[in-house]
């Protein structure tokens, strides 16, 4: 599982130097680049023009190269990927993948600046847009096929006891009984990170969608809950923020459906959806060793599990 949406939440970092990305850089064809900077985790951009990234997972690197290709043959806005010399995707260099794309140009949309419910309705077309193009790549594309509950069953429990990670009174056993709903729920191919930083935006227009690394089949209101549930950590406690992301989801719910429509059982499962997301979380970020960040989701889950109340709210 890849690390999370929050700023906060730690992210590794590579160091690598200029002369051996210069050295990678060669294979795909670029003599020399004047201008490197590291802009996230294994990520370099390249003269404002490319994106240098480093994988250790040759599955999740291909799947995001096929995606995009797939994607672009449908006109939705992703990177290109480049080949190399000699016509392979990747440079393979120190046990690590390294592939090329474009830079798509743009920044990160901050929605609580404007008009908060426009926002978050253009951020749920956006998202109901790559719904309804993944969901026609399903036969082109090898994918994990996710199940929240048995996950729950296995690895998240065993890193909760292992951790003695402490959630809400009847936290849990609300997230087994979550089991019928979320079995109800319409799956398809979703992208899986779908948070403000895999988003990009130019003068408040969309200019591009990143990252299909870990996109698996997962039911289709994961992806509009953990975006959600991006635009709400290190906020929930600040009942302005609170207020103002009410009306961005409820945006996000209506945007969505101006394209695609929600199932009353998909507006019933939200909340646990939220609950389960950050429990994933809490149990993710244990098993990486991080024990305050692990903490500070905990302390999430726990607030949205009691505040079943304010999704009520939203989704009216």
């Amino acid at each position: 599982m890849k690390a999370g949406y929050c700023k906060k939440r730690k992210r590794w970092r590579e160091i690598i130097t200029n002369e051996t990305i210069n050295k990678i850089l060669s294979l795909f064809g670029i003599k020399h680049s004047d201008k490197i900077t590291q802009v996230y985790k294994s990520a370099w951009n390249i003269d404002d023009k490319y994106i240098l990234k480093r994988n250790t997972d040759t599955a999740h690197l291909e799947k995001n190269i096929l995606i995009s290709s797939l994607l672009i043959e449908k006109n939705l806005p992703v990177a290109r990927f480049y080949k190399t010399t000699e016509g392979k995707d990747y440079v393979f260099l120190d046990d690590a993948y390294y592939s090329l794309m474009d830079k798509i140009n743009g920044h990160y949309l901050d929605p609580y600046s404007g008009n908060t419910y426009e926002n978050g309705k253009m951020l749920g077309k956006i998202v109901a847009a790559l719904h309804i193009a993944l969901k026609d790549l399903e036969d082109k594309v090898e994918y994990y096929d996710a199940h929240c509950i048995r996950e729950l069953d296995g690895w998240i429990k065993d890193e909760i006891e292992k951790n003695n990670i402490v959630f809400a009174d009847g936290l849990i056993k609300d997230c087994y009984a979550f089991k019928e709903l979320y079995e109800s729920l319409p799956r398809q191919l979703i992208h899986r990170d779908m948070h403000l930083w895999n988003l990009m935006f130019d003068n408040n227009l969309f200019t591009g969608y990143l990252d299909f690394e870990i996109s698996q089949k997962n039911v289709r209101i994961f992806d509009i809950c953990y975006l959600g549930a991006s635009m709400l950590v290190d906020k929930y406690q600040d009942p302005e923020r609170v207020k103002a992301w009410k009306e961005i989801f409820r945006g996000v719910i209506d945007g969505y459906q101006g394209l695609s429509m929600l199932s009353e059982n998909e507006k019933d499962a939200f909340h646990m959806m939220f609950v389960m997301i950050e429990v994933i979380f809490s149990a993710f970020f244990a098993k990486l060793g991080q024990k305050e960040t692990s903490d500070s989701c905990v302390d999430m889950t726990n607030w949205l599990y009691k505040n079943k109340a304010l999704l009520e709210e939203v989704r009216k």
